[in-house]
């Protein structure tokens, strides 16, 4: 069993992907980096929302205070890894677990898992995140590698999101990302492209972008937030779409650079 640094103080835990402590929670998984943690204010502010929501106080982690973070970091220890801060009604629970490396180029395989109904909208990042890691066992199913990421959909078939990612595309100079209805997370890392990207939004309910000039994955633990996508293949593995990954790189580096400017270190 790993430790993690619960209500303050160092306990038996595990901040692997699908394991969650019992009852109603949310998290936020962020990369520390160097020492340094990235985008930590916009984590919070999501997971505020869905704790405000619920009626659970923030504890202070969830707070953002700065004497808590550090403390807790220091009873983790390590300068790299993914972090993961759970809170429930009585609890916060701050994990730490390894970076693995991640592909520069990613391949998209449409799954057959659906994307559940958001309980509310915005649509909080909630435990036990049952629907995206029955979306995870599918792709692992199919027997692919580790540079695939699996896409849902919502009941209409419209594109929602990544198993473990956020979508955006660019088609006729207009940035597309999933519109809210389809059920997607409000990504912090496509939030951040979003604001920076100085293109026009669309909002779409749409099947799969076949006429897309560049599509993006985003993840918060990904280095610079994203990667470029360079195929998207149906549920049986024939292809949809492919695209040269050079035609997401303008968007890549706008990202990355906003989000080096976010990046908080609690040494």
């Amino acid at each position: 069993m790993s430790r993690v640094c619960r209500n303050g103080v160092l306990a038996e835990g595990d901040a692997t992907p699908g394991s969650f402590p019992a009852g109603a929670a949310f998290f936020e998984t962020v990369a520390l980096r160097a020492g340094t943690v990235e985008c930590l204010d916009d984590h919070l502010a999501r997971l505020r929302a869905g704790l405000a929501r619920s009626g659970f106080a923030p504890g202070p982690l969830a707070a953002g205070d700065p004497a808590a973070w550090r403390a807790a970091l220091g009873l983790l220890g390590g300068k790299e890894g993914v972090l993961r801060l759970v809170v429930g009604a009585d609890f916060e629970e701050l994990g730490l677990r390894a970076l693995l490396p991640s592909p520069e180029v990613f391949r998209l395989r449409s799954l057959r898992t659906v994307r559940d109904a958001a309980e509310w909208f915005p649509r909080p990042k909630s435990a036990p995140w049952a629907n995206s890691m029955a979306a995870t066992v599918e792709l692992r199913s199919l027997g692919v590698g580790g540079g695939v990421e699996g896409v849902q959909f919502d009941a209409r078939g419209f594109v929602s999101e990544g198993s473990r990612s956020s979508l955006a595309w660019v088609e006729d100079g207009v940035l597309h990302v999933p519109a809210e209805s389809t059920g997607r997370l409000p990504g912090t890392a496509l939030g951040q492209l979003v604001r920076c990207a100085g293109l026009p939004l669309r909002e779409a309910e749409s099947a799969v972008p076949v006429r897309a000039e560049a599509i993006l994955l985003l993840r918060s633990t990904l280095p610079g937030g994203a990667a470029a996508v360079s195929h998207w293949d149906d549920v049986d593995g024939r292809p949809l779409w492919s695209g040269d990954p050079a035609g997401a790189r303008p968007l890549l580096a706008a990202l990355a650079a906003w989000r080096a400017q976010r990046c908080i270190s609690f040494a």
